[in-house]
């Protein structure tokens, strides 16, 4: 039986398949690596941008919220706070001969009341399912006042005075029964001895109940959003309040090229609040980052 002949390849063969081989490779990867590179950049700025935009879009709910003539900006642009609106409705004046609200402990039928059985501490509001739970203050025709950049006692929110734009810190709000149809009574109480009264009435005869203070600022790499109650301080604090619920919104933030600025408009024309961020993944890792700029129109019409 005759032998089959051996079958093989030599080693100049091998060595010229793995040569060709290699320039094979070198070419498939020196053509897909630029479309890979392209892809893997394009994921990492859509993470910072989805991350950016939800932290804008959060800022922007809250300052169409904010109580008017409320919204007020650090003078470093680091920071920004604004009173948060709890509920709203439109009232009816409670005295006689004036279009606005006034509240006292005097005796009902005493002090030229309107209201419900002529209660001095009480007010209507056109509204029967007005909310009152939580609320912490009343706000009407807040117009503010500034001087020299800081605010005016009795014409703003943020420097509480009697007459004035809010109610003291500490009052209640108590649901009365016995309201008309389609109305809400609303008695205060924990009031100064000397009773309130609200410095301006307002046109359209419009009320807001505020809740909380909501404020955002940027400092060691980090967005912060925080709130607190039971206190109303005259300027933004340089960090966040003691006991402030803070909340990290956004972390690899740039600090130095981060800030707010706002134009507080006038009657005719909305105010403009301006946010730039500037985020950043990992740290700014090999220079990734971007700035996106987000505009929000403030009404302000008290």
């Amino acid at each position: 039986m005759p032998l089959k002949p051996w079958r093989g390849f030599t080693l100049v063969e091998l060595v010229m398949v793995i040569a060709l081989s290699g320039m094979v490779l070198v070419m498939i990867s020196t053509v897909l690596a630029r479309p890979l590179q392209g892809f893997v950049d394009q994921s990492r700025r859509a993470v910072l941008v989805d991350q950016a935009a939800g932290v804008l879009q959060r800022m922007a709910r809250d300052v169409r919220l904010a109580v008017p003539n409320s919204l007020r900006v650090s003078a470093d642009g680091k920071a920004l706070e604004l009173l948060l609106i709890h509920s709203a409705a439109r009232y009816r004046p409670n005295r006689i001969g004036g279009e606005g609200l006034r509240f006292s402990s005097e005796t009902a039928g005493t002090c030229g009341s309107i209201t419900e059985g002529e209660r001095c501490d009480s007010l209507q509001v056109l509204d029967p399912e007005f909310k009152t739970d939580g609320a912490q203050w009343m706000v009407l025709y807040n117009i503010g006042a500034e001087s020299g950049g800081n605010p005016v006692a009795g014409s703003n929110v943020w420097m509480p005075a009697n007459p004035g734009v809010i109610t003291p810190t500490g009052t209640k709000f108590d649901p009365l029964s016995g309201a008309p149809a389609g109305e809400s009574h609303i008695a205060l109480t924990n009031l100064p001895v000397d009773g309130f009264r609200f410095a301006y009435a307002s046109p359209q005869h419009r009320l807001y109940l505020a809740k909380t203070v909501v404020g955002y600022r940027c400092q060691d790499g980090q967005l912060l959003r925080y709130s607190y109650k039971d206190q109303l301080l005259s300027a933004i604090p340089s960090t966040p309040p003691a006991g402030s619920d803070q909340q990290p919104m956004a972390a690899n933030v740039d600090c130095s090229a981060t800030y707010f600025t706002y134009q507080t408009g006038s009657t005719q024309r909305a105010g403009l609040l301006a946010i730039i961020l500037r985020i950043s993944q990992d740290g700014g890792v090999g220079g990734e980052g971007l700035q996106l700029l987000q505009q929000v129109h403030v009404d302000n019409a008290p």
